[in-house]
């Protein structure tokens, strides 16, 4: 093998596998190689997987040397659209050894532009402008990076369905399952996008991720050498959405929780078409579990679009999380609605009921909501009977996110949102009911807006004894709507006073957000909040960085996918808490199966016969490491 192996380098959060050993990245602050003029600051979007060297004044310049074939300019063109600024709108004039070879302009541009091609190493002196353009000021710099070897360019353009909700996409390069780059492209403005230096070659396959949109995946992907290679615009298709009003309720973060053999009442659309079927469908990897459902109409209920009816859930149902699909003929032929998660078959009513929350998190992007999906991973091994959201921001990435929780959750959308919630997530407020146990309400809106219709809810839900709200703001009315109801909770993300207080007559327990590397444990005994803080601290929550591994985790080996007879799930727990009934979730060939180191709790066939799904609780000790193995 050549020794000189391609190599990767941490830079905030993103992997660069650079093109040789030699390569340098330099960041944009490196007082010692890069000589500044004018005014500039070091500086990061909220959350952002890295920061930025920022200007909005003519003339300040930004000077270095470097010895190599190209040199490639990294650019920050992901200001998000919701409150963190405007976007770059200034120009980058590029002088090399004293003579200008052109003008970068970042409202336009991909993030990496090579801004020096020679035909052999050299060393050049390379000095950028900032200008006043036609469009505006500022230029966002993450750094540079020399390239000793010859080296190629992938560009191409990324737009997509929901295009006023897609900020940025993470692109995985390979070659003969070697990952050459993995990083965030796109400029947000133009859908531009650029992978530059890279070895040249053919055989590479390119993949596009982005939560909550299809992945694109090419393959024989060619690098020209000491060039730029064009790929075909790619265009991303939503995943998993609910169309526009075709189902009211239940909706995904606002699910039907049900025992089996119980009914909950739908709302959508196809009004003028003949129902054929209405299916519960659980989807766990490669198993597929469904039920056909029986459906009564309510003919009064029906308006313009929309018909609404009863839903009965079979009395053999497995518990899990289901989609409810709706299959209708009309004159446009066979079409199926689907209402994604919207529906969680539970074996028991809990008497005491746990919560995993958190809020604020600004998921505004792929990588933000990339730590979301972790969040969602803890809490699948965690197994909380409820997620509570508070505060986010981009619902497409959100939704994108949350799509694999394997419990109920609500969610709510704040002062830093994106694009409105509506088309993801309905109403902004809403109840979910868990039998006679709790019912949390989640409120959407500032408390100024007016309380009318969260007031009805709760009034209409006066013999349940756990009432929840789950909101964005901290200053709710206390005596006119926390004690007038009895609310035992309020989840918020944000807002002054205390994090954790307890407040009114009830009293309430009003739990919020510490920071946004955390996430809270909220258990109830007795009909009352018993545990909130990690450790007994007065207000601390869970701590997660966002840049280390899960304190609490899960990995399967070998591959958990339906092809083996024996698998391993290796956890640990970095925390100092404890987490009875973990659950781990296997999906194995046909058989019957038992359980090292936890208990079977369940054993589901898929409709197929090809599968088993088998549930697995255990004890998760605080600071802890160990296996569950499920064999034949």
């Amino acid at each position: 093998m050549n020794p000189r192996l391609l190599a990767s380098v941490w830079v905030f959060g993103l992997i660069f596998v650079v093109a040789r050993a030699a390569d340098d990245f330099w960041r944009a602050n490196d007082a010692t190689r890069i000589t500044r003029a004018g005014e500039w600051r070091w500086s990061s979007h909220r959350y952002a997987a890295e920061p930025a060297l920022i200007s909005v004044e003519e003339g300040a310049s930004l000077e270095l040397s470097f010895e190599g074939r190209s040199l490639v300019l990294y650019l920050d063109t992901l200001t998000p659209p919701n409150n963190y600024g405007p976007p770059e709108l200034g120009a980058l004039d590029v002088f090399v050894d004293g003579a200008k070879v052109s003008t970068v302009r970042p409202r336009e541009a991909a993030g990496e532009v090579t801004i020096v091609r020679a035909s052999g190493p050299q060393m050049h002196r390379v000095k950028l402008i900032h200008r006043t353009d036609a469009g505006g000021v500022g230029v966002r710099i993450r750094g540079f990076r020399a390239v000793e070897e010859v080296s190629g360019d992938l560009a191409f353009v990324v737009n997509a369905e929901r295009q006023d909700a897609l900020v940025d996409v993470r692109a995985v390069v390979s070659r003969k399952g070697q990952v050459i780059r993995d990083v965030l492209v796109r400029n947000r403005l133009t859908g531009a996008c650029r992978l530059a230096g890279l070895p040249p070659g053919t055989g590479y396959t390119l993949e596009l991720r982005a939560a909550g949109w299809r992945t694109f995946r090419a393959e024989g992907v060619v690098v020209p050498a000491g060039a730029e290679g064009t790929l075909p615009p790619v265009f991303l298709s939503r995943e998993r959405d609910v169309p526009q009003d075709a189902f009211t309720f239940p909706i995904l973060g606002g699910p039907a929780v049900r025992l089996p053999g119980e009914t909950f009442r739908a709302r959508f659309e196809g009004n003028r078409s003949v129902i054929q079927s209405v299916t519960l469908v659980r989807r766990q990897g490669p198993a597929v579990i469904s039920r056909r459902a029986g459906f009564t109409e309510d003919k009064a209920a029906a308006f313009y679009y929309h018909r609404e009816g009863t839903v009965s859930i079979p009395a053999d149902l497995s518990a899990g999380s289901y989609d409810l699909e709706v299959e209708l003929v009309g004159e446009k032929g066979t079409e199926i609605l689907r209402s994604p998660r919207s529906v969680a078959v539970v074996e028991r009513f809990p008497k005491d009921p746990v919560f995993m929350a958190w809020g604020h998190l600004d998921t505004w992007g792929q990588y933000q909501a990339e730590y979301v999906e972790r969040l969602a991973d803890v809490a699948n091994l965690l197994a909380p009977d409820m997620v509570l959201v508070a505060n986010e921001a981009n619902p497409a990435y959100a939704a994108g996110a949350l799509y694999r929780l394997e419990m109920p959750f609500v969610i709510n959308f704040g002062n830093h949102r994106g694009p409105e919630p509506g088309p993801w997530f309905g109403d902004p407020v809403g109840a979910v009911d868990f039998g006679p146990s709790f019912a949390v309400i989640n409120f959407g809106r500032a408390w100024d807006r007016g309380v009318a219709d969260v007031d009805a809810l709760l009034a209409s839900r006066s013999r349940i004894r756990n009432k929840i709200l789950n909101a964005y703001e901290a200053n709710a009315p206390v005596e006119a709507l926390l004690d007038r109801h009895g609310v035992t909770l309020l989840h918020y993300a944000h807002g002054p006073g205390p994090v954790v207080a307890t407040i009114g007559a009830t009293p309430t327990i009003r739990v919020g957000k510490s920071n946004s590397e955390s996430f809270r444990v909220i258990r109830f005994k007795d009909g009352r909040p018993s545990s909130y803080t990690y450790r007994g601290h007065a207000t601390a929550p869970w701590p997660f960085p966002r840049g280390g591994r899960a304190p609490v985790g899960v990995t399967y080996s070998p591959a958990n996918d339906g092809t083996q007879r024996r698998v391993t799930a290796r956890f640990h727990n970095d925390l100092e808490e404890s987490f009875p009934e973990a659950r781990a979730v296997f999906v194995l060939p046909a058989g019957s199966y038992r359980a090292e180191g936890g208990r079977v709790e369940s054993a589901v066939a898929s409709d197929d016969g090809r599968y088993a799904v088998v549930t697995v609780r255990f004890d998760l000790a605080a600071k802890s490491a160990g296996t569950v193995v499920v064999s034949p």
